[in-house]
C-alpha cells in the first residue's frame, strides 16, 4: 500500500456486498469532495470479513483485501499455516475478528491507517469492533449497525468509536438505507481528512502535561478547585465521571500516552466493584496507573456509597438498607464499617505493588456531599473505619505516602492539599507530554 492514506471500509462481502461497495463509494465521493489538495488525497480499500462459505476473490471497482488475506494474517498470529476457516459460524466470526485485527494493527504499525468504516448487524458489529478499537484514539473509527440504539458498552468500551444507527436492517439499497449509507459515508469523511489537516492545536503549547482527575457530582466542588488551580499551574486536565466506565477511560488514555498524572480523587467505583453496585470498576481498577510510574493522588470521595438504578431495581437483600434517592434513575446505598474495611484492603493490596511514588489523601471530615453532619449518609463511625483500615494496610514507606487532612472532601483546603501533594511529586518526576 506504500505511504498513501488508507480508509478500510470493512464488511461480509458474501451477504453485504451492495451495501458495503455503496457504502464505500460514499465514503470515496465524500472524500473527493471534502479533500481541497493532493496532500490529502485518501485511497479506499474494501476489506472482506465473511465468514460463510462464498468467497469474493476480487472487485474491479476498488482495491480490496480478501478474506484468505486476512486468514494468513490469522495464520501469522498463532503460528499455524494454513488456518481453515471453521464451519461454526460462531467460531469463524471470531477467527475472522482475530484476522481483521491483526490486519489492522499491521497497517497501523506501517502508518497508512487514516480510518476504518465497517457496517454489519449483530454479528457484524461484533466481528468489527475489537480490530476497529484497537486503533488509537483519534483515528476515525465507524460501524454502521442495526444495534447502535441499543446497549452498546460491550462494542464500544472506553474507544471513540462511533457506532451509527443503520435505522432498518442492512440487507439491501433502498430508500431508507440509501440516506443512512450517505450520511455516515459523509460523516466519516469529513473526520478523516479533518484529522489528516488538523494542525498541532495551539492550547497545548506550553502545557506542563496531561492530567486525568475522576469526579462524582458529590465530589465535584473538590474538583472544581483542583481543576482550576491545576490549569493556573500550566497543566491540561481531563476530568472523568466516575461511573464505571470513567475510570476504565482514563486508564485506557493513561496507557496510551495522553495523561502523564492522576488525581484519583473519587474511587467510589471500588465500591460499586466489591458490594455489586451498577458502575463497578474491574479487578484491574489502578494497575496501568502503577505500571506507568506516573504522579498518582489517590483519595476516597464517594465511597461511602454503593449506586443502584430506580430504588425498585435495589437488590432485595439491600432494601433494608440507607438508600438515597439521586434522581429518578440512580439511587445510592450508605455503606457499612465492614464494606469500608474490604474497600481499604482493595486499594491497600494495589497501592503496596506499586515502586513508584504516591500520595494517598484522607479526608477527616466526610467523603462526599452526603457525609456531612445533617446529610443522609453522615456516619463518623462508617468513614472512620474507612480511613482507619487505610492508615493500617498502606504500607508506608519513601515513596508511598499517606496524609490525613482534617477537612471535608469537599473543602478547598482539602482540594489545595491534593494539589499540593501533586505539585510536591511532579517537581521530583517532572511530567512529560509523549
Amino acid at each position: 500500500m506504500g505511504t498513501t492514506a488508507t480508509v478500510f471500509c470493512v464488511g461480509t462481502a458474501d451477504t453485504k456486498l451492495e451495501e458495503l461497495r455503496f457504502l464505500s463509494e460514499s465514503v470515496r465521493s465524500f472524500l473527493t469532495t471534502i479533500s481541497n489538495s493532493s496532500s490529502s488525497k485518501v485511497e479506499v480499500v474494501i476489506v472482506d470479513v465473511s465468514a460463510g462459505q462464498k468467497e469474493t476473490k476480487s472487485l474491479s471497482d476498488f482495491k480490496f483485501v480478501t478474506r484468505n488475506e486476512l486468514l494468513l494474517c490469522y495464520s501469522e498470529l498463532v503460528g499455524e499455516n494454513p488456518i481453515v476457516l471453521p464451519d461454526d459460524r460462531g467460531k469463524a466470526v471470531g477467527v475472522m475478528s482475530k484476522g481483521l485485527q491483526h490486519f489492522i494493527k499491521k497497517a497501523q504499525a506501517d502508518g497508512v491507517v487514516a480510518g476504518a468504516i465497517g457496517l454489519g448487524g449483530t454479528g457484524g458489529t461484533s466481528l468489527l469492533s475489537t480490530p476497529f478499537r484497537s486503533l488509537p484514539l483519534g483515528v476515525p473509527k465507524l460501524i454502521v449497525s442495526t444495534i447502535a440504539s441499543g446497549q452498546t458498552e460491550p462494542y464500544v468500551k472506553t474507544s471513540d468509536l462511533v457506532l451509527f444507527p443503520s435505522i432498518v436492517d442492512i440487507c439491501g439499497i433502498n430508500n431508507v438505507s440509501r440516506v443512512v449509507l450517505s450520511n455516515a459515508g459523509a460523516a466519516f469523511a469529513g473526520m478523516v481528512i479533518g484529522r489528516l489537516g488538523r494542525f498541532q492545536e495551539s492550547c497545548n503549547e506550553g502545557k506542563k502535561g496531561t492530567v486525568g482527575i475522576t469526579m462524582y457530582g458529590v465530589t465535584t466542588p473538590c474538583v472544581n478547585v483542583v481543576n482550576e488551580r491545576l490549569k493556573k499551574e500550566g497543566y491540561e486536565t481531563l476530568i472523568f465521571h466516575a461511573t464505571g466506565v470513567g475510570g476504565k477511560a482514563m486508564e485506557s488514555l493513561v496507557r496510551e500516552g495522553y495523561i502523564q498524572g492522576v488525581l484519583d480523587i473519587t474511587t467510589t467505583e471500588v465500591a460499586d466493584y466489591v458490594v455489586g453496585g451498577v458502575m463497578p470498576c474491574d479487578s484491574s481498577r489502578f494497575d496501568v496507573i502503577i505500571e506507568k510510574k506516573i504522579p498518582f493522588v489517590l483519595s476516597v470521595g464517594a465511597l461511602d456509597m454503593v449506586t443502584f438504578g430506580p430504588k425498585h431495581t435495589v437488590p432485595t437483600n439491600f432494601q433494608k438498607r440507607k438508600i438515597h434517592i439521586h434522581n429518578a434513575q440512580i439511587s445510592a446505598m450508605r455503606t457499612t464499617v465492614d464494606e469500608n474495611k474490604k474497600f481499604a484492603g482493595f486499594i491497600a493490596d494495589k497501592l503496596n505493588k506499586s515502586a513508584t511514588k504516591i500520595c494517598v489523601c484522607l479526608p477527616q471530615k466526610g467523603v462526599s456531599a452526603l457525609d456531612a453532619p445533617g446529610k443522609p449518609f453522615y456516619d463518623p463511625e462508617a468513614t472512620g473505619s474507612l480511613l482507619n483500615e487505610l492508615q493500617t494496610l498502606i504500607q508506608i514507606n519513601e515513596d508511598r505516602q499517606v496524609e490525613v487532612c482534617p477537612y471535608h472532601i469537599n473543602d478547598p483546603e482539602f482540594a489545595n492539599a491534593l494539589v499540593d501533594s501533586f505539585m510536591e511529586m511532579c517537581s521530583k518526576n517532572p511530567t512529560k507530554r509523549s
